[in-house]
Formats: structure tokens, C-alpha cells, sequence
């Protein structure tokens, strides 16, 4: 555990010698004693109160500051508080910021500024000009990494890029060129905030340089842990339950940065602990992630047998993925649904649409058979011989993103291969696919990812809310907490 703020101490000790209501009325007794300008000025004594030593800007004369920490460590208070500081002490001026979207900037780096400024010098917010203004004429301008041609109008010398790791695949790279680009006055400093994320170019990148020039490139590490005194109790331990020991908690929760070897979907090990018999099953589905087309050189066509057993575990049980042309899936698809009694095929549109449906009409039909598409979030109906039941899906985000559940499935034993099915394939893919931008789309992975969040209802984590902690909530209560 890090060492705790000075604040965190000194309630730890009051709780320690008199208890919750003793350390209550203690606090209450000392407020009382300060002016309402006094009491302000506290809720922004960051440096030397409420933050931990390694919340505070390094010294020196470095040009960037990573935090890349886990989730609820109180990075965004940290770097608004640093560029406060700065602010109020005249050392830049012009300030460029930016999150995931103009909404994230809006939300994260200019209200994180608003909150982070004392009383007396709280800078205006200027709508129609995307601008925070201080009284002492510095400004801060925010941008989206969406629209990342705009970032290139001013010249900094401050840039706060938050949220990095977020930030859309298509336009980050040039987004931050260009704040690189445009950070050349003054200190000419960035500060960046990132949760680590595997195979990610830029915080890579970023690492390297840290390694190469340690005194230019300051990187600051933490996890969650270190925050617990800000952090919900219930909500912390909810989480360590669910994600200790998984890759999603050594990444969001502890702020590890995996290599590309731990960042593969899973590992033979968890695979090989997996293997079962085919037990009695709940439901059975047959899942398909379509390729446009089945010439040499395209993707493969992701075809998924899986079933829910009685135990509540995800079973793999059969994997037919392979260059199949529209109308050979389609009937193989069909022959499988009827052989195993599935109660529904669960059918990827992104590249087909609508066509991936009539394609299953097409075979369905002459065998008298009749095709319901199920409404969205409508619940599955039982095996019906004569009626195929398809459940469109259509996968958003980064391919990372979306088989981050299957992972934490698998190292929490929810997902289960049947033993001797002849699953090498698919093994293959899951032990060895590392998630990147510029990583091929494997057809068999995404199947079983939408089968496994059929039949599992999987959803990401959301991170934990900060509140005031140890309910001495008739205290001083910050903007950072």
C-alpha cells in the first residue's frame, strides 16, 4: 500500500484512538474553529493535505507526466490540481485538453479544471468558444481527438490528454501528433492519464521513451488499492471479487501494463483446466460471425456450436469455422440448429446486414421451414423444429474491448471446452490472438464471444464511484474526492 495523504493519516489516527463519533466530533470541533474563507482554502490544499506524495507533479524539468494507474486512483484530480497549480503560479498560459470526446472533455478535463481552482480564482467556462478563462488571463481550450485537424489552431505550453487509452482508434494517432505538434511554448509539458491497456501503440510508445530519457519522460503507477479511502468500501470489494487475479483486474483495477505474451484472449492453461464432459444442457445455440465472402484471402467465416449446462457454465462445444461461401453456411448452420435442438442462431451483422438473415431464409424456406428474427433484448423461446429463431447482433467498439468478458469468463471458470471435440482451432486463435489496431479479424473468436454473451448475459465492468469514505460525511468535503 502507498503511503496516504497527510488528511488520510490524520483520520486513521483519530479513528484508531477515539473511534468513529470521537473522530467526528474532533473534526467538527477543529472546522468550527476556521472561517468559511478558511475552510475553503483547505477543501484546495491539495499538495500537502489531501493528496498522496505520488498524486503531486514531479519536480524538475520534465516534458511529460504519464499516469498510468488503475481505475479510481484519483488520476483526474491529480492532473487538475498539477495544472491549477501551475496556472496560479504563472508558469503556462495557454493550455490545450482533451478526453475520448468533446462530451469526455467537457465532463473530465474542463469541469476537473473548474473543481480543482479555489475559491477567487475559478476560471469561466465560455461555451461558444470551447474555453476556460482564469482571472489571470490563462486559458485552456478543449478539443476532441475526434475532430483532431482543430488541435493544430493554437500554440501550448500545457497539454492534458486524458482518458488516452480510449481515445478512437482512428484518429489517435494523429490527434496526439498534432498536441505534440502544438505543445512548443514555454515548459512545453504534457500530462497524460491512462488506464493500461494492452497492445496499445501510443502508451508503448510512451513507455520506451520513459525508458530511454527517464528524466524527460516521468511515468507514475498505481492501483486502485491505493485510493481505498475515497473509493466505496462495497464497490471496491465487489470488484476485487469479481476481478481479482484476471487480466481485466491487473489492468483497470491494479494498473498493469501486460505484454503481448499475457495478452492473448486466454491461456492453454486455463483452456486445459477447462475440459469437461458434455453435460446436460439448459440451451443450445449455434452462433456465426459471416465473411463477406469466401474467395482466397478473406476472412473466415466464424461458425460456433455452445450450450448453457445445467451448471451454469458456458460449454464450447463444436467449432465448424472455415471459408464457407453465403449458401453453404447457411445450410450448415441450419443442419446444426435442427440436429442439436438449439433454440437460436445468434448471427454477427456488421458486414452483411440484413442479407445475413435472408441468406438463412433462403435455405430455411424450401425445407418448409420459417425464420423469426428475435426482437431486441426479447427473451429466447424453446426449440421449435419447424420455426429457426435468430438473434442479430451487431459487435461496437475494439475487438479488445469485446472479448474482454470472454477472458474474465474463462480465468473465473464460467467457460468450458468439451473434452475431445476437436477444438484446436479455435484454441489456436484464443491463445494466440493479441488485440491491436492492425490486428486480423478472427471470424471463430467473434462467434464464440457473441455464443458465450448469449448464453452467459456477459457485460464490461463499470469503474467504481469515489465517495467520501469512512462516513464522516459532516466534514470538509473536497471537489477531488
Amino acid at each position: 500500500m502507498s503511503e496516504q495523504s497527510p488528511r488520510v493519516q490524520i483520520l486513521e489516527r483519530l479513528l484508531a484512538v477515539v473511534g468513529a463519533e470521537g473522530a467526528r466530533a474532533a473534526l467538527a470541533k477543529s472546522h468550527d474553529a476556521l472561517s468559511n474563507v478558511e475552510l475553503a482554502a483547505l477543501g484546495h490544499t491539495w499538495e500537502g493535505y489531501w493528496a498522496r506524495p505520488e498524486q503531486c507533479a514531479p519536480a524538475g524539468s520534465w516534458l511529460v507526466w504519464l499516469l498510468l494507474t488503475g481505475r479510481g486512483w484519483g488520476k483526474t484530480a491529480s492532473a487538475a490540481s498539477a495544472i491549477v497549480s501551475m496556472v496560479e503560479r504563472g508558469e503556462v498560459r495557454c493550455i490545450g485538453m482533451a478526453a475520448q470526446n468533446d462530451d469526455k472533455t467537457y465532463d473530465v478535463n474542463v469541469l476537473g479544471l473548474i473543481e480543482a481552482s479555489p475559491p477567487g480564482f475559478v476560471p469561466e467556462w465560455i461555451d461558444g468558444e470551447s474555453k476556460l478563462v482564469w482571472p489571470n488571463g490563462a486559458v485552456a481550450y478543449a478539443y476532441s481527438p475526434e475532430a483532431p485537424g482543430a488541435i493544430r489552431s493554437k500554440n501550448l505550453d500545457l497539454s492534458w490528454l486524458s482518458e488516452f487509452q480510449s481515445w478512437p482508434v482512428a484518429t489517435r494517432e494523429e490527434a496526439y501528433l498534432n498536441f505534440s505538434f502544438a505543445t512548443r511554448k514555454g515548459g512545453a509539458r504534457m500530462i497524460i492519464d491512462a488506464t493500461p491497456k494492452r497492445g496499445h501503440p501510443l502508451l508503448v510508445r510512451l513507455l520506451r521513451l520513459a525508458a530511454e530519457e527517464p528524466e524527460a519522460y516521468r511515468v507514475t503507477r498505481g492501483s486502485m488499492r491505493a485510493n481505498y479511502a475515497h473509493l466505496a468500501p462495497a464497490a471496491v470489494a465487489k470488484l476485487r471479487k469479481e476481478f481479482d487475479g484476471t487480466t481485466a483486474g491487473r489492468e483497470e483495477l491494479d494498473g498493469e501494463m501486460l505484454t503481448d505474451d499475457e495478452a492473448a484472449t486466454v491461456s492453454m492453461a486455463v483452456i486445459e483446466a477447462s475440459r469437461a464432459p458434455l453435460p446436460a444442457l439448459r440451451r443450445r445455440l449455434v452462433s456465426v460471425d459471416p465473411a463477406v465472402t469466401a474467395r482466397k484471402g478473406s476472412d473466415t467465416t466464424g461458425i460456433i456450436d455452445a450450450g448453457l449446462g445445467a451448471d451454469g457454465r458456458a460449454y464450447l462445444i463444436a467449432d465448424y469455422s472455415g471459408k464457407h461461401r453465403p449458401e453453404a453456411w447457411a445450410s450448415l448452420v441450419i443442419d446444426l440448429y435442427l440436429g442439436g435442438r438449439c433454440d437460436c442462431i445468434v448471427v454477427e451483422t456488421n458486414k452483411g446486414g440484413d442479407l445475413l438473415t435472408r441468406n438463412l431464409r433462403a435455405e430455411a424456406g424450401p425445407r418448409g421451414l420459417s425464420v423469426v428474427v428475435l426482437a431486441k433484448g426479447a427473451q429466447w423461446m424453446p426449440h421449435n423444429p419447424r420455426v429457426v429463431y435468430v438473434r442479430e447482433v451487431h459487435a461496437r467498439g475494439e475487438k479488445s474491448e469485446r472479448a474482454r468478458p470472454l477472458t474474465t469468463a474463462y480465468e473465473r471458470g464460467r467457460c468450458r471446452h468439451v473434452r475431445d471435440a476437436g477444438l484446436a482451432g479455435i484454441e489456436q486463435t484464443l491463445t494466440t490472438w493479441v488485440p491491436g489496431p492492425h490486428a486480423t479479424s478472427p471470424g471463430d473468436l467473434d462467434a464464440w464471444v457473441h455464443a458465450a454473451v448469449e448464453l452467459l448475459g456477459l457485460t464490461a465492468s463499470s469503474a467504481p464511484r469515489e465517495t467520501v469514505a469512512e462516513n464522516l460525511t459532516d466534514e470538509v468535503t473536497p471537489w477531488a474526492l
